[in-house]
């Protein structure tokens, strides 16, 4: 088997700290596990020629990935030797500065010749091109024998435009119109795989498949509890017990029903020893839950907003949590109940989309509309130790059922289909 797998996605986190989304960490580690079949015979860097240097750095940079070559852009040498001076001589802290001549160089090539970013010798001796991200870059289509395969993570932009602040999204267009009826498709759960074949009735259910997503092993049950208390107090955090909630600060997030229905349980019940933690970096239409928090005295008291936690300590702070609160409205799968899980947290979140799938009997689902049923679920396991340790047990266990090597697995079952097509 030789397989092109494209990590565009990670040349760009590697420079861009922002771009390490979870998207960056699914093709990260599914392409670590890949590297151990040895069925990865190149990668590819496909936005841009000058993008090519950045994966190149990376890969410099991986010890897990570094020994597999990245397709060299199949243009003129004097043009690619051009755009590795540039690269090289404008890194940081000048990096505007090399984004700016990166493009006038690109727009400059792109008027002479066709960008070709993947070498076409690689892609004449290779059999399957995998986009894990990108839509498949044109260059491709000549190729009638290659078997192509994309990755679909959701479809939230065009099924729930009001959950983006970008409501033309372009870029998820582009990826579902570069597939035709000799694509084959990855999904990250059944209900991304059930959202996809509705919306394009006209591709065959028969060519998408299920490769569930995992956590990382960065994230284990820390029972140092002096490490759970410094790793508190360096967020802000202080001593006691708290309720966790860790994503972006967004609509489709519904922080505000988790900052709603805390304050009402703890008002309610004369509460005084329980905090609310919002880890997440802030993303869009956030400023209502900044502002609902800074109006109110008594909620000033009650939660504490970390901002963003780099992935080192998030061990910690999920271990030391009493629970962990996630109502998303909507997911393509839902990482951060799996890492809580995988640190044996008890765990609410929605009973849509994907989140069912990931969470299995471990926890506890609620319409992410239903405050009260968020309430009753949030009192009823800080009433009860025994319910905490129960739900702790079975959290362990449904972890354990997700794995980057079971991704790999399912992912190499793809490859081998379309092969023998």
């Amino acid at each position: 088997m030789r397989l092109i797998y494209d990590i565009s996605v990670l040349g760009q986190g590697h420079y861009l700290s922002s771009s390490r989304t979870g998207v960056f960490r699914v093709i990260e580690n599914l392409a670590q596990e890949l590297v151990k079949t040895k069925a990865i015979s190149s990668f590819s860097s496909t936005l841009s020629v000058n993008s090519y240097f950045k994966t190149l750095d990376y890969l410099q940079s991986n010890s897990i990935l570094g020994n597999i070559s990245l397709s060299k852009p199949d243009i003129h040498q004097d043009i690619l030797k051009a755009y590795q001076f540039i690269h090289t001589h404008t890194k940081e802290p000048t990096r505007s500065y090399s984004r700016e001549i990166g493009r006038l160089t690109s727009l400059a090539v792109s008027k002479t010749l066709s960008h070709k970013t993947i070498n076409s010798f690689d892609l004449a001796t290779t059999e399957i091109y995998h986009s894990p991200f990108y839509p498949f870059p044109k260059q491709i289509k000549r190729y009638n024998k290659l078997k192509k395969v994309i990755t679909i993570y959701d479809l939230i932009p065009v099924l729930y435009p009001k959950f983006f602040q970008n409501k033309k999204n372009g870029w998820i267009h582009s990826v579902l119109s570069s597939i035709d009826e000799n694509t084959w498709v990855t999904c990250i759960s059944q209900a991304t795989k059930n959202d996809l074949c509705s919306y394009l009735p006209s591709l065959d259910p028969k060519r998408v498949f299920v490769t569930h997503l995992a956590a990382s092993d960065l994230f284990y049950k820390c029972q140092n509890r002096v490490t759970i208390e410094e790793t508190k107090s360096k967020f802000g955090i202080p001593e006691g017990q708290y309720v966790l909630s860790l994503s972006t600060l967004e609509p489709r997030k519904n922080i505000s029903q988790t900052i709603r229905c805390f304050t009402r349980m703890i008002a309610e019940e004369r509460i005084k020893d329980l905090k609310l933690v919002l880890v997440g970096a802030k993303g869009w239409d956030f400023e209502e839950i900044f502002n609902e928090i800074t109006a109110n005295s008594e909620l000033r008291k009650s939660i504490v907003v970390t901002g963003y936690v780099p992935d080192e300590y998030l061990s910690p702070l999920y271990s030391g949590a009493m629970m962990f609160i996630y109502p998303s409205f909507y997911e393509g799968f839902g990482l951060p109940p799996l890492e809580a899980m995988q640190c044996g947290v008890p765990v609410i979140t929605s009973n849509t989309s994907s989140l069912p799938e990931v969470l299995g009997n471990a926890g506890v689902m609620i319409d992410p509309r239903d405050d009260d049923a968020l309430c009753e679920a949030m009192l009823r396991i800080y009433n009860s130790a025994e319910i905490r340790r129960n739900m702790s047990i079975d959290s362990f266990a449904q972890a354990e059922k997700f794995s980057w090597k079971k991704c790999a697995e399912q992912t190499m079952d793809v490859y081998r289909t379309a092969l023998a097509e």
